[in-house]
């Protein structure tokens, strides 16, 4: 009886021990987000959650840019396919989006403004195509003021592929596990 109460003790501590307390959050046009994505998650043991947009944006580059454009313009947010469960249980996220037009998509926008950040971590990771991260960390500053943002990481959309390394180190600097 002894050996089956800590044996029962020990593995609800191992299933403790192995919640996550970090969520992956991210929206990918072109797959480079979703392949930083999956780095983080691998790196952090985190859970992952993909932003998917009711209507797909256009596969062409230039008409998906122009679409981003006037959503930017017009503070349009698109609606999202999906939500996230139990945000409540994690203590940091990592946001993971392309650069559009200097800052986040307007459907990652929506995201944040639809969830409550208050007290969270939320560490931004970018993919652009020269702009870095733009304006990106302060607009998401703007719409989780009780949150802290913490340094952000931006990788070329064509460095994507041998940034596994300099994602981990990101994670270990800004002390996210």
């Amino acid at each position: 009886m002894i050996f089956l109460t800590s044996l029962i003790f020990l593995t609800g501590a191992f299933l403790n021990a192995q919640t996550s307390k970090t969520l992956v959050v991210y929206y990918s046009w072109s797959g480079n987000s979703r392949t930083l994505a999956g780095y983080a998650q691998n790196i952090t043991g985190g859970d992952i959650f993909e932003i998917v947009p009711v209507e797909p944006y256009p596969n062409e580059h230039s008409a998906a840019s122009r679409q981003a454009r006037e959503e930017l313009n017009n503070d349009y947010i698109p609606p999202m396919r999906n939500q996230v469960n139990n945000l409540s249980s994690y203590e940091a996220i990592i946001l993971i989006y392309p650069n559009w037009w200097g800052t986040i998509p307007q459907i990652v926008k929506g995201f944040l403004q639809n969830n409550d950040f208050s007290g969270k971590t939320i560490a931004p990771l970018c993919t652009h195509a020269g702009a870095r991260m733009g304006r990106s960390v302060e607009d998401i500053r703007a719409v989780c003021p009780n949150s802290t943002i913490t340094e952000g990481l931006d990788v070329r959309g064509s460095s994507v592929r041998n940034a596994e390394n300099d994602v981990r180190n990101w994670i270990r600097r800004i002390g996210i596990r």
